[in-house]
């Protein structure tokens, strides 16, 4: 089993992931499938940074990572793949 990513690796590969894409989409006006920057920049407006790169000292924003974006997508993307 790889090891986990660390944040500011998360951060980098989230945006260009196609699910972690159609998850965000439910919070895009109007509804739509974000581009890759579009999801990068949500990211960082949910960790409250400007850059990935803050991620490496500022707890708050890790934290706000693991709250807001990594937990819900991962049982977003459970819930995909559970039977009708």
């Amino acid at each position: 089993m790889p090891a986990p990513l660390k944040p500011i690796q998360l951060a980098g590969a989230l945006p260009r992931d196609p699910q972690f894409r159609a998850f965000i989409s439910q919070w895009m006006v109007p509804p739509r499938e974000p581009t890759v920057e579009e999801a990068a920049a949500f990211i960082r407006t949910a960790c409250e940074i400007d850059s990935r790169r803050e991620l490496q000292t500022n707890p708050a924003a890790v934290d706000r990572l693991n709250r807001f974006i990594r937990r819900p997508f991962v049982a977003w993307r459970e819930q995909q793949h559970q039977p009708a």
